[in-house]
């Protein structure tokens, strides 16, 4: 079977909101902005081109983990699978895009961090 994978690399664009699905699930979303940068040639500096901003889900663990680890601002690198919802709003309808993130950790390009092992949850 076939994913589409995919790695961004960006800041979170907005905090980290923890829920529980009717299955008692815990997940995790927030949203990241992505910026193209390019090289002008002309000032001979890098510029940001249109910001794109991307939701993010993270599910069990990996949702606990990020709601205490990150903050909006943050940089951040996210790896999941793209998935595209069609959602129903105001008697209209539109398409969703979020990625179903497998990991997500600070951008070590751009800070620091020190990682601390989370400890295993009872079933």
């Amino acid at each position: 079977m076939q994913q589409n994978t995919l790695t961004l690399i960006g800041n979170l664009a907005t905090d980290v909101a923890v829920t529980t699905t009717e299955d008692d699930l815990r997940v995790a979303r927030f949203r990241i902005v992505v910026f193209s940068r390019r090289w002008d040639r002309k000032n001979s500096t890098w510029v940001n081109g249109e910001p794109t901003y991307v939701a993010v889900a993270c599910w069990r663990r990996l949702a606990d983990n990020v709601a205490s680890s990150l903050r909006r601002g943050d940089p951040v690198v996210v790896t999941g699978r793209l998935k595209v919802f069609s959602v129903e709003r105001n008697g209209r309808s539109t398409t969703r895009v979020e990625i179903d993130a497998s990991c997500v950790g600070p951008d070590l390009n751009r800070t620091t961090a020190v990682p601390e092992r989370a400890l295993r949850r009872a079933a």
